[in-house]
Order: C-alpha cells, then structure tokens, then sequence
C-alpha cells in the first residue's frame, strides 16, 4: 500500500462504508455520483480485495482493544445501531452505578443526536433537580469523550503497525 490512510479514524469510516456497500458489477450509482476531489483509497485493488481490506482493518479494531472499547468505536461510527451498544451502555451504567434507561439515552444523544426523554423529565422520574441530572449526563458524556480517545489512540497504534496509517 503505497498511499494508506491518514488516521485511524478515516480508516475506520473506510471500512466500516465499505463492508456495507454492496459489490456490484459496472458502473455503480455510487461511482456515478462520487465527487471529483474525493479520494479513492488503494485504487490498485479490486472490489473484492477492498473488501478484505477492510476486514482487516475491522480486525486489528478487534484485536488491540477491549470489549468496552470496540464498543465505543462502533457505537460512534454506527450511530448506536450495532449490538455492542448494549455492551457499552452496560459497562457504563455498572461503573457509574446509573440506570441504564438513562445511559441508554445519554449514550444514543451522544452516538447520533437523538432526543429521548428530557433532562425534566428524568429530574421527576429520580426525584431530583434538573441539575443533578445534567451533571450525571455531562459525567457519562466526559466519560464517552475520554473512552473514545483512548480507544481511538490504540486503534491508531495498530493500524500503524499493521501498515494502514502512514
């Protein structure tokens, strides 16, 4: 691989776009609308090899991190829509002895913006100020930016290694 990806992140995105996008013969909807300035990674590989690629480079993400950490990764880059979203609202709630209803919202607020219950209305479901109840969303949220860092510098570090990132 003469020209390899610039970060960890970027190969993740790769990867994970590429394992979801159909294989299909000739021209594809996705070519004909590609953007002229986008850049077309390892453009000597075939659709196939591309695709084994990125199996590999899901597999290095696999491999040097955690469970909680792959959970973190893929919860960001697949909006909370894969089943390891459950490992990472799991071990959150148990770390931070919170419920996991409200993990569950912090976490998808967090992976993908959405809107579940509001700040007043968990303040009446716990019994208590809406202030408390920011601080304990602002404590997993911390908690989420800080995990995602330190998996996203070991995933950097495999990769790297493996001769993805240059």
């Amino acid at each position: 691989m003469d020209e390899g990806f610039r970060s960890g992140y970027e190969a993740i995105g790769w990867a994970l776009r590429r394992t979801s996008t159909p294989i299909v013969d000739g021209p594809s909807i996705w070519e004909l609308g590609r953007k002229e300035g986008s850049r077309d990674f390892m453009p000597e590989l075939n659709d196939w090899e591309k695709l084994a690629e990125a199996a590999l480079i899901l597999r290095n993400v696999e491999r040097c991190c955690r469970p909680h950490h792959e959970a973190i990764i893929l919860t960001y880059f697949m909006g909370g829509t894969v089943v390891e979203t459950a490992v990472l609202i799991s071990y959150i709630s148990k770390n931070l002895g919170r419920d996991k209803w409200f993990v569950q919202d912090i976490v998808m607020n967090w992976a993908r913006g959405w809107r579940g219950h509001t700040g007043d209305w968990w303040a009446k479901k716990y019994r208590v100020s809406i202030r408390t109840i920011q601080r304990w969303a602002l404590k997993i949220k911390q908690m989420l930016s800080d995990m995602f860092d330190f998996a996203m510098s070991l995933v950097d570090d495999a990769l790297v290694e493996s001769g993805h990132v240059v």
